[in-house]
């Protein structure tokens, strides 16, 4: 059988490239010094002949080994023919085991010599490997002292600018405290002028205006009588009149009182209407009581002495009496004197009587507005 090369070369091969590649890889991220770039490229060199030579006799050996197997598959074929001259058919087998016997012994030669070879170069290859390993741990090291003293630098400048940053931070606070500080103190003095400056001049103001704001005050409240006096008598007037009080009670500037709102819209009772009722009030009271005989006897005869009655009914001498200040215009008085009437008289005229109250009580309410 033909011998194949030992998969544990390539394998190792393989290896050594893939760690090649790591370190070749790792020294790219760094700037390396130009002494050691001539080595490394050797190095590379060297190890890429390395790694082709193998690959060279492998394909050798391969191209070989598809001779053979085209040779033992003719030889199948031939052995599956028809059986002919014996003779020529062992020669020709012995010719073929012959080949064959050449064949591998010429390969076992080959791989031993490729074998042989190849173990100094693998050799060499692991100690430039370990080189440039040996190389690149040094450089490390180089790189990292040298990033520790660039550090180092780094922070001591850092603690520098910091110390210097904070040095430049107070001053600078010290002398905006200052200006602030100045400032203040001239703003407080400014301030202070100006209030003074301006309480003098308020002063002056004050007193030069006095006169003119107690005149317009006076002129304000003088102003506001006569539009309320206005008022009243625009309230009398129509009073008097009885007619609703509504475009009058506006001009009071001020709420007006129940007695008189009630006539805003309502026509209020008035006198002369007071005085043409009352005497057909006072006949249905006393058709409503049912006076007696003796009572209108006592209302046709009446002895007084002055206000006093000697003979008669007294219902009478208050009804006369109520009459009389009627007939003055004195509402009020007369009340006064029906109030003394009996009660079911009283309430026979009651419709009367409220209306000269609610007069009354207007006129009284008006008499009010005109004393305040």
């Amino acid at each position: 059988m033909i011998r194949k090369l030992d998969p544990a070369w390539v394998a190792l091969l393989g290896a050594v490239l893939l760690l090649v590649l790591a370190i070749l890889w790792l020294l790219g991220g760094r700037t390396p010094p130009a002494r050691n770039d001539a080595r490394m490229a050797a190095a590379e060199a060297a190890i890429a002949q390395l790694a082709a030579r193998p690959v060279v006799e492998t394909a050798a050996l391969e191209a070989a080994l598809a001779r053979l197997a085209a040779a033992e598959a003719t030889i199948r074929l031939l052995g599956d023919r028809p059986a002919g001259d014996p003779v020529a058919l062992a020669a020709l087998q012995r010719q073929v085991a012959a080949n064959r016997a050449a064949s591998e012994a010429a390969l076992q030669e080959r791989i031993a010599a490729l074998e042989a070879a190849l173990a100094p170069r693998i050799a060499q290859a692991a100690a430039a490997v370990e080189a440039a390993a040996a190389a690149l741990a040094a450089r490390m090291a180089e790189g990292t002292a040298r990033r520790e003293a660039a550090e180092q630098a780094l922070a001591t400048r850092v603690a520098q600018l910091d110390q210097a940053r904070l040095s430049g931070e107070a001053s600078l606070g010290q002398r905006v405290t200052n200006l602030e500080t100045g400032l203040l103190q001239r703003l407080a003095a400014l301030e202070a002028l100006v209030a003074q400056r301006v309480a003098a001049m308020e002063a002056l103001a004050a007193q030069r205006l006095a006169p003119v704001e107690q005149a317009l005050q006076r002129l304000s409240a003088a102003e506001a009588r006569t539009e309320r006096l206005a008022g009243i008598d625009a309230l009398r007037a129509l009073l008097d009149a009885g007619q609703p009080l509504a475009p009058a009670l506006a001009r009071l500037g001020r709420p007006a009182p129940p007695a008189l709102a009630r006539f805003a819209t309502t026509a209020p009772p008035t006198e002369p209407a007071l005085r043409l009722g009352f005497e057909e009030a006072l006949r249905q009271a006393r058709a409503a009581t049912q006076e007696g005989t003796l009572p209108r006897l006592n209302s046709l005869l009446t002895i007084r002495r002055g206000e006093d009655v000697i003979w008669g009914d007294a219902t009478e001498a208050n009804v006369e009496r109520a009459r009389r200040a009627l007939e003055a215009g004195d509402v009020e008085g007369a009340l006064g004197h029906l109030g003394r009437l009996p009660e079911p008289l009283r309430q026979g005229m009651r419709a009367w009587l409220e209306e000269a109250q609610a007069l009354a009580q207007a006129r009284f309410a008006l008499r009010a507005l005109a004393g305040g």
